[in-house]
């Protein structure tokens, strides 16, 4: 006699009155570039119509899941925050580089992310997290939201908010 095999039935987002452009605008712009990372997407620089991006969004977002492709969304933003101030560690940099193998089928998927969010928005609730990012490893401000930054012998040191774990904060300054 054989085991019970367990089933999961897999309910079509379509199914439960969701649409593809309802999955798109549910996603940040990094993970949308998740997204399309693990689609079937080709990686050549050609232009593709909205529905086609669409349906690669959503197929890769079925394929990580909603929790993955939040967490991996999250990551690619945090790293993209610490490249722009030259503080990716090596450590930071390896995971991004074990996750993402293809560096130029990620910029690929960044740029076809950043079409998606410009023709398609994002829903109001996505828009606030959009900013979110995390990091894969040691921060260099290793949990203090503030990063000690040592100019000359002598000279006091300076301190700068990381660019992740004080993004809300940095946002709430430049707008004042």
């Amino acid at each position: 006699m054989m085991p019970e095999t367990a089933t999961i039935t897999r309910i079509a987002p379509q199914e439960m009155g969701v649409t593809r452009l309802d999955i798109v605008r549910g996603l940040t712009g990094s993970e949308r570039a998740v997204a399309l990372y693990v689609s079937d997407m080709p990686t050549g620089r050609r232009r593709h119509s909205a529905e086609q991006l669409r349906d690669w969004i959503a197929q890769g977002f079925e394929r990580l899941g909603r929790e993955e492709t939040a967490r991996w969304g999250a990551f690619l933003r945090g790293h993209r925050l610490l490249d722009l101030n030259g503080l990716v560690s090596v450590q930071i940099q390896q995971r991004h580089e074990q996750r993402f193998p293809k560096a130029g089928r990620l910029v690929a998927a960044d740029q076809q992310a950043a079409s998606s969010v410009y023709r398609d928005r994002m829903s109001e609730e996505t828009r606030l997290r959009n900013h979110v990012g995390e990091v894969d490893g040691d921060c260099p401000c290793r949990g203090t939201r503030r990063i000690r930054m040592h100019l000359e012998e002598g000279c006091d040191s300076l301190a700068m908010m990381c660019p992740v774990h004080a993004a809300a904060t940095i946002r709430q300054m430049a707008r004042a």
